[in-house]
């Protein structure tokens, strides 16, 4: 059983210090440990090349979907996919994630680590006849337990739980711990909140021992599925979407505090479920598809021409 500590914080600052006591507590439950600062690590930004789905060894070719770029991001997938719990340290940066751990999430929690995306590689690649060195990491497919800390200087914080989430919905890692300190800069010195962590620390361990004994420790928000108190009201003012799994219903008020309640039927749309992303990339296929013929038009072509000899984009001098 192994867990690992991702800090996104300044050097051996408070997130640093909180990674550490959560695996004080995981270490104290017999498992093995390792500590990643984030900020030493370079991940560029995605670029949008989508080679993870539709390059040579993309997902549609039942590939690895491996990413093409050269930076550290798949030595940090080998490290997730070596351990059994992840514990995500983070600062809040305006009421959410920072944005460097999105340009690693854009990346990690994409298409090339979709579990829907992956599913379909493998199918893919088990039809080629499962050919060495091709198809997706098995690792990927491992059941995997996710606690999510979030510390913050103020009470600006309402996103943060949400942009963790989101996060692991894509690798549909089972989330054990969710927990968001506000007024949080001298986090180090509170014991209460200390004693919180560690016992997270222990919690994650304790899941990873025993897979079957899971259940959710963190706050149980307002979506029943995915535990979001993100929602979205879309255009008709009466419908309700879950911001992070997508779900969509109502809000009612039942003995004077507000409910989300949604149709069972809803489950088989979820982000969060197979059934769900398998229609998303069902949907994305479809996309694609119509994209790529269009591409091949003289019309397009026309188009895309007239677009690019407009103007040039600035840039500075070397």
């Amino acid at each position: 059983m192994k867990i690992l500590a991702i800090s996104g914080g300044s050097k051996n600052g408070t997130n640093d210090q909180m990674a550490k006591e959560a695996l004080m507590g995981a270490k104290e439950m017999g498992a093995e440990i390792e500590f990643i600062h984030m900020l030493d690590l370079n991940l560029v930004p995605c670029n949008g090349c989508v080679s993870c789905v539709t390059g040579k060894d993309g997902v549609f070719a039942g590939g690895s979907a491996r990413c093409v770029r050269k930076d550290d991001l798949n030595w940090l997938e080998d490290k997730i996919y070596d351990c059994d719990g992840v514990i995500f340290v983070m600062p809040i940066f305006e009421k959410g994630l920072p944005g460097f751990f999105r340009a690693f999430q854009d990346r990690f929690a994409g298409p090339s680590h979709d579990i829907g995306m992956l599913t379909i590689a493998k199918s893919i690649w088990e039809q080629k006849g499962s050919p060495a060195g091709g198809g997706p990491d098995p690792r990927a497919f491992k059941p995997r337990f996710a606690t999510y800390i979030g510390i913050g200087g103020s009470d600006w914080a309402c996103r943060m739980s949400a942009d963790f989430n989101l996060f692991g919905m894509v690798q549909m890692w089972k989330v054990v711990d969710d927990l968001v300190f506000t007024w949080a800069k001298s986090l180090t010195m509170e014991d209460d909140r200390v004693a919180q962590i560690r016992e997270a620390g222990r919690n994650i361990a304790r899941a990873a021992a025993d897979p079957a004994g899971y259940r959710y420790l963190g706050d149980p928000g307002i979506c029943a599925n995915c535990h979001s108190r993100l929602m979205y009201l879309t255009d008709d003012a009466k419908t309700v979407e879950c911001s992070v799994c997508g779900i969509k219903g109502e809000l009612v008020i039942e003995d004077g505090k507000i409910r989300f309640v949604y149709l069972p039927v809803q489950l088989e749309h979820a982000h969060n479920t197979v059934p769900g992303k398998i229609k998303h990339v069902e949907d994305i296929g479809k996309n694609e598809g119509a994209f790529a013929a269009a591409k091949q038009t003289d019309e397009y072509r026309r188009r895309a021409e007239a677009y690019k000899a407009f103007i040039r984009p600035s840039r500075p001098e070397k």
